[in-house]
């Protein structure tokens, strides 16, 4: 017969029923005092001569509780790393740091871990470089296994936001004929087939060129009717750039607004969509982003930086200028910068802007036509159009949107002067049949979170990182 319970064990055992669902500690019990079942991953264990502690990782951002076990029932297979499944019973805790323990009657091994071969090393802080080596089993480190629960909780965020709105998500394909930003930047799709004599020799599948898609904004307007749409999707562009801040395949957030007759119109949504993210990240991933602030933290500069910066998305409003005063004021402002007009912002200028802005957040509006993509609705000056795009701290430029050419001839003669006549026809003809003022932006998802995070290289925000001369896995 179990001993009585003393009042402070029962509210420490209702005080762990309420939290392991939420902690995702895996688990089944009878009268949860008893014959219950830890399962995970090692994370760290300490042996002493009678008895070892266990800490394990079931993938959930708040850490299970410790485990006390006789070492009599630790095998040399139970070791970092190793998957095990623990059965005993909850008990209050001698120990100062934790109010409850597990303490481990049985130790069954799903799958040992050999240490020496492992390439992380128990309670040693391995730089992003060395765990990017090992991509099939960085989901084994603290650090990106945090990514990926941020990564998932955001997500998440950003559907809740646009269905709030009134958005509707609309998958648009992966597969495309058309180039949506006419940067040519495209990989290219084809058909590989063995012959019977073991050549292998290209097929044309669809009897045309086709593209792996760089965008889902010209897809998305045939699905304006009636309400607003917004899709979540990969997107592919064959840069061939090895910098921190790019990424041959990438996710983008798209929307498309109908009745968008200004650029306001846009900005309103883009800067409402980042701060409510934000928020709902503070919220959920609190203890998560927290650890990786100090993992990419060079300096507490750095982090006070980072932390300053996420704090002004929240309350502060994003600053407007146009494309004509960021020219003026990145020339006055640097001796080594002469811009004319018509010239294209590069990163180094991006971030001189926001530094100039007191690291807020900066809408660039009305470009010159030349430097924005022919679906952009040109403004009465007749030399600029009006697209936007969003400069954040630490990562430059997150989002770019337009106002949409609805009128039907300027739409023509753009189509026209770039021989694409026949290829969007479709797209034109759009125009022919109810159309409405609209305007849209696409944003980054990969680039958000390493702002977000802090993190210094866009490959470590991502599962599967793609880039120039790099496609493992």
């Amino acid at each position: 017969m179990s001993a009585p319970l003393s009042q402070n064990m029962k509210q420490l055992c209702v005080n762990c029923q309420r939290n392991l669902q939420r902690l995702r500690c895996r688990y089944f019990s009878v009268g949860f005092i008893h014959n219950t079942v830890l399962k995970g991953w090692v994370r760290h264990i300490r042996k002493q001569k009678h008895i070892a502690f266990i800490h394990l990782n079931d993938g959930s951002q708040k850490p299970a509780p410790q485990i006390v076990a006789p070492t009599e029932l630790c095998s040399n297979e139970v070791t970092e790393g190793s998957c095990i499944s623990v059965f005993g019973r909850f008990q209050e805790s001698i120990g100062k740091e934790q109010d409850i323990e597990f303490l481990a009657e049985e130790i069954k091994v799903h799958g040992a871990c050999d240490v020496k071969k492992f390439p992380f090393q128990p309670r040693k802080i391995h730089s992003h470089e060395h765990i990017r080596q090992f991509l099939h089993l960085r989901s084994k480190t603290a650090l990106i296994s945090a990514v990926m629960r941020i990564r998932n909780n955001v997500t998440m965020a950003v559907h809740k936001f646009f269905q709030d709105n009134g958005y509707i998500c609309i998958q648009t394909p992966i597969l495309s004929s058309n180039d949506c930003e006419g940067a040519g930047q495209l990989f290219n799709v084809k058909v590989l087939e063995k012959t019977d004599d073991d050549e292998v020799s290209e097929q044309d599948f669809f009897q045309k060129p086709v593209y792996l898609t760089v965008s889902g904004q010209l897809h998305l307007k045939q699905w304006q009717v009636e309400s607003q749409s917004i899709y979540f999707s990969p997107a592919f562009r064959a840069e061939r750039s090895s910098t921190s801040h790019h990424l041959a395949e990438f996710y983008m957030i798209e929307a498309e607004l109908a009745f968008a007759e200004h650029l306001e119109d846009i900005m309103q949504v883009m800067e409402g969509l980042i701060k409510s993210i934000t928020v709902d990240a503070l919220e959920t991933s609190a203890e998560d982003i927290q650890f990786v602030h100090k993992r990419n933290s060079v300096t507490l500069i750095f982090e006070f930086f980072l932390q300053k910066a996420i704090e002004d998305i929240v309350k502060k409003e994003f600053i407007r200028m146009s494309y004509e005063d960021a020219l003026e004021v990145l020339n006055k402002n640097s001796a080594n910068t002469t811009l004319k007009w018509g010239d294209d912002l590069q990163k180094a200028h991006e971030k001189s802007l926001v530094k100039y802005c007191g690291n807020a957040p900066v809408f660039v509006t009305d470009y010159p036509k030349e430097l924005k993509p022919f679906y952009a609705r040109q403004n009465s000056d007749q030399r600029t159009v009006a697209g936007l795009d969003l400069l954040m701290p630490w990562v430059g430029e997150l989002c770019g949107g337009t106002l949409r050419e609805e009128r039907y001839d300027l739409l023509y003669q753009k189509l026209q002067s770039k021989d694409l006549l026949n290829s969007l026809s479709w797209y034109l003809d759009l125009r022919q049949f109810g159309s409405s003022p609209h305007g849209g932006f696409g944003m980054g998802f990969d680039r958000y979170l390493q702002f977000l995070l802090g993190m210094p290289n866009i490959k470590d925000v991502t599962a599967f990182p793609r880039w120039t001369h790099h496609c493992p896995l």
